[in-house]
């Protein structure tokens, strides 16, 4: 572990619970306070066993907590989190923030890297969905690399414009509504282009679906539970 470093955020991977790293792993192991959702406490109860665990507040720290979230709730939430991490770290405690998604990309705890700043929090990186999606495709999305590639989020390519479009473009459903994104796909992209939608990546039970543009009708009624679908646009 980093010299000065009590409080660790760690990407365990999306799905199986193989997925953490080895690093990961010894990190949690030496943990004495651990901030994890329901879903992380049941993947890793084994390490956890004996450990003071808390509930990290899905957004705390960010906007992302609005959503479900008066202002002064979740202002009351983060002063009592702040309260108590201030209280382990200054008892010097080592604190792990364990999470599945990258953080530095669309994870809900984001919030944490900068309300803790002074923490000097050490991130251990780990795969996330957009690597385990990519595995499961077992074909590289850039080509030679001479292809534009962009990854973003739904409300991004909801207000989007064919205008200067990626060659591939990557989105990350959260919140999916499959008969509103496929009508805007098919709006920027002419039908026979290529689209692929990876569903539970990192999981045992993923699926792999190859269809053109002009195909994705078939899906609008399928049902995918939040937020496990990264949908490919332009992939060959």
């Amino acid at each position: 572990m980093a010299e000065q470093t009590r409080f660790f955020i760690v990407n365990t991977g999306p799905g199986e619970k193989e997925n953490i790293t080895l690093k990961g792993h010894r990190i949690l192991q030496a943990a004495d306070l651990v901030i994890a959702s329901t879903r992380q406490r049941e993947r890793f109860a084994e390490e956890l066993a004996g450990k003071e665990v808390i509930d990290g507040g899905h957004g705390l720290f960010s906007s992302l907590a609005l959503r479900r979230l008066s202002a002064e709730e979740a202002e009351q939430q983060e002063a009592t989190m702040r309260e108590k991490l201030e209280s382990a770290h200054a008892a010097g405690q080592t604190i792990v923030l364990i999470e599945s998604g990258d953080i530095g990309l669309f994870s809900p705890y984001r919030g944490y890297l900068t309300a803790f700043r002074h923490f000097k929090p050490q991130l251990v990186p780990g795969a996330s969905s957009f690597n385990a999606a990519n595995a499961l495709l077992a074909q590289t999305i850039l080509g030679e690399g001479n292809r534009r590639l962009l990854m973003s989020d739904l409300e991004s390519f909801m207000q989007a414009d064919r205008n200067c479009l990626p060659d591939v473009w990557v989105l990350f459903c959260m919140g999916l509504e499959l008969p509103k994104l496929i009508k805007q796909i098919q709006a920027l992209y002419p039908a026979a282009t290529s689209v692929a939608l990876i569903i539970n990546a990192g999981y045992d039970e993923h699926e792999v679906l190859r269809c053109s543009v002009s195909e994705l009708g078939q899906y609008e009624d399928r049902e995918i539970s939040f937020p496990y679908c990264i949908i490919y646009i332009g992939v060959d």
